[in-house]
């Protein structure tokens, strides 16, 4: 009777101690996302320079001189980042900004109005952008993303938010490379690029973006 109740009261707290090491043995990893923008801007300037003297010949002074222009062109750089924690297989919100500018309110009213989201009615008055980013770590060590572009708006009728699903990127990238964003077969939405202020075109200025996913 003694060796029942001692293997009654053993055996589950055996079993529950296995079973607590296989829940923290299986527990999900993280992944970091991070979004990279670089910028390139060259700017040329035109410098103008002098030089003379003054010769003088019996009484009489004549001036004597010439101007030479150059040019020069600088190059700036300037890079930035922004990242979020992904649990791998869920999702995260990464904002990008908390208030855009007033001159692009009207874009993503139009774009939100255009798709039906909102009535006509609805009037933004201030506009905050973010990605909705899902990861999950496949089994050849890639992970793959879906980035939903997403707003949140203030209004004198309603606050809300928006998720622009018909606007989502999907993509498979190496675990830990960066990969650029601007090329044909991303094919990322120009909803996104607006978020992002993503140009892709050839200019004096640039901007170069790369997604970067690690599995942690």
């Amino acid at each position: 009777m003694r060796l029942n109740i001692y293997s009654a009261i053993i055996l589950p707290l055996v079993f529950g101690f296995i079973s607590t090491t296989i829940g923290h043995s299986q527990a999900r990893r993280n992944i970091k996302v991070v979004l990279q923008i670089q910028q390139t801007g060259t700017s040329s300037q035109q410098n103008v320079q002098g030089s003379g003297s003054v010769i003088v010949r019996r009484g009489t002074v004549y001036p004597s001189g010439r101007l030479t222009a150059g040019d020069r062109q600088t190059t700036v750089q300037r890079s930035s980042g922004i990242f979020t924690l992904v649990v791998d297989g869920g999702e995260s919100i990464l904002t990008v900004a908390n208030r855009v500018p007033q001159s692009e309110v009207a874009y993503f009213h139009n774009y939100a109005l255009g798709i039906g989201y909102i009535e006509r009615r609805i009037v933004f008055n201030d506009v905050g952008t973010s990605l909705r980013v899902n990861a999950a770590s496949l089994p050849d060590g890639q992970i793959k993303l879906r980035l939903t572009p997403r707003i949140s708006y203030f209004s004198v009728e309603r606050p809300g938010a928006i998720d622009f699903t018909e606007a989502a990127t999907e993509l498979i990238v190496p675990n830990g490379q960066p990969v650029s964003l601007g090329g044909s077969t991303t094919n990322l939405h120009e909803l996104t690029r607006q978020i992002l202020g993503y140009r892709d075109r050839a200019s004096s200025n640039e901007t170069g973006l790369t997604v970067t996913a690690t599995l942690e």
